[in-house]
């Protein structure tokens, strides 16, 4: 649809350029006609070769130098005969010559804003793929992070660390959602640039559940997906604004934390600057919240592993004693036998 839309307006544009170009030769070509031999005015066609060069076609600047020299050459023939004919000649000739030198500025002009778009192209091209090295590189490290042994808080923390250093952000926290009702509470892990500096966000935040919807975190819980907020000073939804703007906080970003299919966390980071929307930031954090859930689902896994190796010592304990009770009665009845 946008490329239909940029052809049309690119063809329209084209015809406004041709429009003006005839209307501009007629003009000057009916002068020409009025004016006597030895008068030239062709060195005006030359303005066909800058209407060429306003449109930033190659072509369009030929057809002007070529449409200027034909008119020169056919006001030879419609003009008064008046003056010698070698004034007349050198004067239509210096004016097509006039009119071809603007032409190869105009090429080279043309030739040379071409080569800069190519050159801001690559530059942009460089860019993006930079960028997609970075997320890549920061992408794998959070993978080694979140697989290794590590204790969950220490895996989190080293993760906030990365992203952080990464996008130039300096708070990032995490709330932890309770497992029997829809609340966030504050994990007491942080990252901060300035542990002194956002003392007062940072207290503020742990007195400070969330429920859905209510806040930045409260929307990740309730949308389940990636939230930020561009302007913490203009947003209604954010009840920590007043500290975090006089802590220097502007925007703020937050994003879930999965297993399987049900948040357990959220993660939240802010910045200084305004964020603008990076719809790859929001794609690479989508990925991080599956990654980060694994320290959780290792140590739930720890917790349900430690939890059946007691119930086996129990039942363990359980067959000892019966056993120590059957071979004491066993002994009695022997003992009575023997009697």
């Amino acid at each position: 649809m946008n490329k239909l839309l940029l052809d049309s307006f690119s063809f329209k544009s084209s015809v406004n350029y041709i429009i003006a170009m005839v209307v501009t030769a007629m003009v000057i070509s009916f002068i020409d006609s009025q004016l006597p031999q030895g008068v030239s005015v062709g060195e005006a066609y030359a303005i066909l070769v800058l209407i060429g060069l306003m449109s930033k076609d190659s072509k369009m600047i030929i057809a002007g130098g070529l449409a200027g020299t034909v008119l020169t050459l056919e006001g030879f023939y419609v003009s008064d005969h008046e003056v010698a004919m070698w004034i007349v000649w050198t004067n239509r000739l210096l004016a097509i010559f006039l009119i071809w030198v603007v032409a190869a500025f105009s090429l080279a002009q043309v030739q040379y804003l071409k080569e800069q778009e190519e050159s801001e192209r690559m530059k942009e091209a460089y860019k993006l793929l930079s960028q997609e090295t970075n997320y890549s590189t920061l992408l794998k490290d959070i993978a080694i992070l979140s697989n290794s042994s590590d204790p969950v808080e220490e895996a989190l923390k080293q993760a906030m660390q990365k992203i952080c250093q990464f996008k130039e952000w300096p708070v990032a926290h995490i709330y932890i959602k309770k497992a029997d009702e829809d609340l966030l509470r504050s994990s007491k892990v942080w990252i901060l640039e300035d542990w002194e500096k956002f003392k007062e966000f940072k207290a503020e935040t742990e007195a400070t559940d969330f429920r859905p919807g209510v806040g930045l975190p409260g929307r990740v819980l309730s949308n389940q997906k990636v939230s930020s907020i561009k302007d913490l000073s203009k947003d209604s939804n954010f009840p920590r604004a007043e500290i975090a703007l006089k802590n220097g906080l502007r925007s703020g970003f937050a994003f879930p934390i999965f297993i399987g299919r049900r948040i357990i966390a959220v993660v939240e980071f802010y910045s200084k600057e305004l964020l603008e929307e990076d719809a790859k930031l929001i794609e690479f954090t989508e990925t991080l919240g599956l990654l980060l859930g694994r320290p959780f689902e290792r140590d739930h896994a720890g917790l349900r592993k430690e939890e059946y190796e007691n119930h086996l010592r129990r039942l363990y304990s359980r067959m000892k004693a019966v056993r120590e009770e059957e071979g004491t009665i066993e002994n009695s009845d022997i003992h009575d036998n023997l009697r």
